[in-house]
């Protein structure tokens, strides 16, 4: 009768009608606008994101190359043949035949690279070879390439091994300019600094942009580089390009921030989204324009979308208002909820108490089953342990990397885990699932105790695998425990299991293992394989050092994989030891611990995981011991060059003296200084004797024997000898000719 009432009084049922219409048509205009805003907002941010990733991915490959340019300039400076090319005025023909195939070689094996140039002020020539262009062998008057010509009259201009972005003819006629990074090696001499050699390494702009994806990029946006020049050039074929004033002007104006940024301006008269970058360390700027059309006008079809389906929408609302304003007193939807919450709780809870209740079973060791299956009764677990059953560990592959790539998922995955296997398995046996809450889900499996079934439940164990692999893309190892009926053989039975999944080190990710108890093999640890991996690491022969290392772990296989832990820590002290004595002994600062860490089994699930790193990290250390060495063998140069030079007129002076001096033996000097200088520490001194000797004859009227002693000589005789060797004249001969020409100049 009231609820009749209610209906019948007009008033209200307008009121409510009207309201509930009203507040609908209002949040619908009020949405859409937002919705508007903010997804054309979003398409900016994302224009602007995709803009800058790309911009940056262009600096990056540019700058990526720049290691490869000095690698190659620095090769050809070492090749034997080309340094002919480089020094000598009339090289002959054979070896300027060698030198241009060795160019050819570099050029073939290097697709990235468009040409290189070797420059011979000396000869003239330029020695040419080159993916498409001119090749050969050319006088400065024949060169196509202009352009490096005014590179090189004003190389001070340009920052050694920094990218000169430009362009060259191509070798057809008809075909447009190629886009180049060009890299400039020279070797400068004399006070005024003039080249005395030149190696210039011409990068192919479009096999850059070939890798970035430029080529299936489909926009109507355009992409500039402002380089150290202030030039701007299009980045697709490095064009330099004319800008009006005001467009010149406009992005000036952005690359003189320090920062990367984006606006929104007028560009060649349309409104276009600008983004630019922050200087490059070349103190370059890319910047990119979209036209604003284009990003608006996604935003304008969803506008369309969004107004039809907001007519529908009011549509339905207004029907809705009708029928709920004439039953709003009905407070039906409270109860629903409160039921829902209610059941949910009930439902939370129960989860919550199975699970803790599974975890104390498999923790405790001695029990009285009565009371622990009545409490698994009461709290609605199927699984009973004095009937046959068995266990199954499933533990989570790259469990690190996922609970920091998604820790806030972990358990969304561990649930939908548990589901998979409780859905599998309920299909042959009874089984629970509880959460070890680390990398892991025990599965108790009722079996039945049936021998024909374990085929069976392997392959139902594959097919969770499977299953997670497929909708989860999770890889699961799983361990299974022989059948038992004993309550009291639970505990065993889980750590069992436990230290079967152990195995995946050394049987990989995604392993379905049957543990079975230890056979209580002895394991010895192979000293003389740590030996032989310790020799090869010194030798620097990282590979067989890796091989070694993972030869003394597969030893442990058999053995607990507490005994892999103990080799492999034993390994990392051993590694730790050598390289501290390496320090010490040979004054090297490897930096281990900061640059170099070495890999510990504890950060691998695999035995291919750890031995790749610990390949990785002694591959770094033979590089950084190498390094290290060639600069203190440069120090020691150095070092015996300036005693030389300051000691030249010590009669005593010599390889063992010199040897004496540094503490170090005779052999290892002669050796590291031949190495590196191509001539003998004794021939060293006797030029620099010679030089000195010839300064003294010209400037005074000194004695030959006198000018022998005091240049360290310790006889005139081999003074003359040595003298006439080294300049094809006797010292009066050369005082003489010297004196003619003093008197011929005044």
């Amino acid at each position: 009768m009231r609820l009749n009432r209610i209906r019948r009084n007009g008033k209200l049922y307008v009121r409510l009608l009207l309201g509930l219409t009203l507040s609908i048509v209002l949040v619908l205009i009020a949405s859409n606008f937002i919705f508007y805003l903010i997804f054309t907002g979003v398409l900016q941010d994302e224009a602007v994101e995709n803009d800058l990733a790309s911009l940056r991915q262009t600096g990056k490959a540019v700058a990526n190359t720049t290691e490869s340019a000095q690698t190659v300039a620095f090769q050809i400076y070492r090749n034997s043949a080309i340094t002919k090319m480089l020094y000598y005025s009339k090289p002959d023909a054979f070896d300027t035949q060698a030198a241009m195939l060795d160019l050819r070689n570099y050029l073939s094996t290097m697709p990235f690279i468009q040409s290189i140039y070797v420059y011979n002020p000396a000869s003239g020539y330029y020695y040419i070879a080159a993916q498409n262009g001119q090749e050969g062998i050319w006088r400065e008057s024949e060169l196509q390439d202009a352009g490096i010509l005014d590179i090189l009259s004003r190389y001070r201009d340009y920052k050694p091994f920094t990218p000169i972005p430009r362009t060259i003819k191509s070798a057809s006629a008809s075909a447009p300019d190629l886009g180049v990074y060009t890299y400039l090696c020279y070797d400068a001499i004399n006070f005024n600094r003039e080249i005395n050699s030149a190696v210039i390494v011409n990068l192919s702009a479009s096999w850059i942009n070939r890798e970035l994806g430029k080529a299936e990029t489909a926009s109507a946006g355009r992409t500039y580089l402002l380089d150290d020049h202030d030039v701007v050039r299009s980045v697709d074929n490095l064009m330099s390009v004319k800008l009006g004033q005001p467009d010149l002007a406009l992005l000036q104006s952005f690359v003189s921030k320090p920062e990367s940024g984006f606006a929104v301006a007028e560009f060649e008269g349309a409104k276009s989204l600008v983004t630019y970058t922050a200087p490059t360390p070349y103190e370059w700027h890319y910047v990119r324009i979209t036209p604003y059309a284009e990003i608006t006008h996604k935003t304008k079809d969803i506008r369309g979308k969004t107004l039809q389906v907001a007519g529908a929408i009011l549509a339905v609302g207004l029907l809705l208002s009708w029928l709920m304003s004439r039953y709003l007193y009905v407070p039906i939807n409270r109860i629903e909820k409160r039921m829902s919450d209610l059941e949910s709780e009930k439902r939370n809870s129960s989860y919550t108490l199975r699970q803790n209740t599974l975890r104390k079973l498999i923790q405790i060791q001695d029990f009285d089953p009565a009371f622990q299956l009545e409490k698994l009764r009461s709290a609605g677990i199927a699984f009973d342990f004095t009937e046959p059953y068995q266990l199954a560990l499933l533990r989570i592959d790259g469990f690190d990397r996922m609970r920091s790539q998604s820790a806030k998922d972990l358990l969304t995955y561990k649930f939908a885990i548990m589901n998979i296997a409780a859905e599998i398995s309920s299909k042959l046996y009874g089984a629970d699932t509880v959460d070890l809450e680390d990398d892991g889900i025990l599965m108790m499996i009722n079996t039945g105790g049936q021998e024909q079934d374990a085929e069976a439940l392997l392959a139902m164990l594959k097919e969770i695998q499977d299953a997670c692999a497929e909708f989860l893309r999770i890889g699961l190892t799983v361990s299974l425990t022989p059948a038992t009926k004993s309550p009291h053989e639970l505990h065993a039975m889980y750590k069992l299991a436990r230290e079967a999944t152990d195995l995946r080190f050394f049987r990989g990710c995604g392993a379905l293992i049957q543990a079975t108890p230890g056979s209580g093999d002895r394991y010895s640890f192979s000293a003389g394989k740590e030996k032989k991996m310790l020799d090869a690491l010194v030798a620097g022969k990282a590979e067989e050092a890796a091989v070694l290392y993972r030869d003394i772990l597969l030893e442990t296989a058999d053995a607990p994989f507490r005994v892999t832990q103990s080799a492999a820590n034993h390994v990392a002290v051993t590694l730790g030891n050598m390289l501290a004595e390496i320090e010490r002994n040979g004054s090297l600062q490897l930096g281990i611990g900061a640059d170099l860490s070495i890999p510990g089994i504890d950060q691998y699930e695999t035995l291919d995981g750890l031995t790749e790193a610990m390949g990785r990290f002694f591959s770094q250390l033979s590089a950084k011991v190498f390094e290290k060495r060639s600069n203190k063998q440069e120090d020691l140069i150095r070092k015996i060059n300036v005693l030389i030079e300051t000691r030249y007129d010590d009669s005593n002076l010599s390889l063992n003296s010199i040897s004496e001096e540094l503490k170090m033996s005779t052999y290892h000097v002669s050796r590291v200084y031949r190495q590196h200088t191509f001539t003998t520490i004794v021939d060293m001194i006797n030029n620099v004797r010679i030089e000195k000797a010839k300064a003294i004859l010209m400037t005074s009227d000194d004695p030959v024997a006198e000018v022998a002693e005091r240049t360290g000589f310790t006889n005139s005789s081999y003074f003359h000898r040595m003298f006439k060797k080294l300049t094809g004249v006797t010292p009066v001969e050369f005082r003489k000719a010297q004196g003619a020409s003093v008197q011929a100049d005044s």
